[in-house]
């Protein structure tokens, strides 16, 4: 990912959504710098750089700890956007990052995948996979070994569509960090279809399921892209298989990929579903999820202490 134009506070509201970058003191967490600098400068948003720390009395990791990395993360990230270091002590650094997303009304949350994988994949500690399943905003997971790519690279991201009312956040999302990037975007929809073995094709015809399932995929697909990005020129793609495979697949050709999460649950919040929980430990380009809502309203988390800014 290579941002189009330096950030312009401009862009920015009297009191703009920032990007918070978790840091944890390892490698993954300097990776998420390296991603939320970049989608602080496609959103035009400042970072928070975020660490968790334990109460007093705990041993580990300790406020002098999480201002260490707090300070390495900000020399990584340097002063092309504005950023500010803020350090919370928590019983855990899921919940202390949620509660600080919340506080801060964050647009995005970025983390770092575990290190224990293959280069170019995203694989989830339990951090952010506890992170991500309940987060007030969208979430974005920089791969293993993920770094800004050349300016001379054209861009593509890519969102998975459905007719559900998530997909549209994620389409919608994708538009508008490609339209900021310059990038083309690629929507995919996937019909997960059924063996022809299956109970249900005892009473009507396979292949006429086949032909109606995608028929009704690529209307449901064309309108929501007229409805939300219609002037982007989104390429579609419809195919019939299993979602995680297919989405997992075309992320080795993304730069970015945006999915919907679950459709129950409280809206604008974060809850990996039956595609997502297993997308987000298989893809290969950064993944982001978005829940049904944009902004979480602030929220009370018991467990965390003050917010402590530098």
């Amino acid at each position: 990912m290579h941002p189009a134009a330096e950030w312009d506070a401009a862009n920015m509201t009297d009191r703009p959504h920032p990007v918070l970058v978790g840091i944890d003191g390892t490698a993954s967490g300097l990776e998420a710098v390296a991603l939320g600098g970049a989608l602080a400068v496609l959103t035009g948003s400042p970072v928070v750089l975020g660490a968790v720390h334990s109460f007093e009395g705990e041993s580990w990791p300790t406020p002098a700890m999480a201002d260490r990395w707090l300070s390495e993360a900000g020399q990584r990230l340097g002063g092309f956007v504005p950023r500010t270091n803020v350090a919370i002590p928590s019983t855990s650094p899921s919940r202390g990052l949620n509660h600080l997303a919340a506080v801060e009304d964050a647009r995005l949350i970025v983390l770092g995948s575990s290190r224990h994988g293959p280069i170019g994949r995203v694989l989830t500690g339990s951090t952010t996979r506890r992170v991500t399943h309940g987060a007030p905003c969208a979430v974005a997971v920089a791969p293993h070994g993920w770094a800004v790519r050349s300016g001379e690279v054209p861009l593509v991201f890519g969102a998975g569509v459905t007719g559900a009312p998530e997909a549209r956040a994620a389409l919608a999302l994708a538009a508008e960090l490609a339209a900021s990037a310059r990038a083309a975007v690629h929507a995919w929809s996937v019909v997960h279809v059924p063996p022809p073995a299956h109970p249900m094709f005892a009473a009507t015809s396979y292949e006429g399921w086949r032909r109606r399932q995608r028929r009704d995929a690529e209307r449901d697909a064309r309108e929501l892209i007229d409805a939300v990005a219609p002037a982007t020129g989104v390429e579609l793609t419809v195919v019939e298989g299993d979602p995680v495979e297919t989405l997992a697949a075309a992320s080795v050709d993304l730069d970015l990929l945006v999915i919907g999460s679950r459709r129950y649950g409280p809206i604008r919040r974060v809850l990996l579903g039956g595609v997502s929980t297993p997308l987000i430990d298989c893809a290969h380009c950064p993944l982001v999820v978005v829940p049904r809502g944009v902004h979480a309203d602030p929220i009370e988390i018991a467990g965390v202490g003050a917010v402590t800014h530098a």
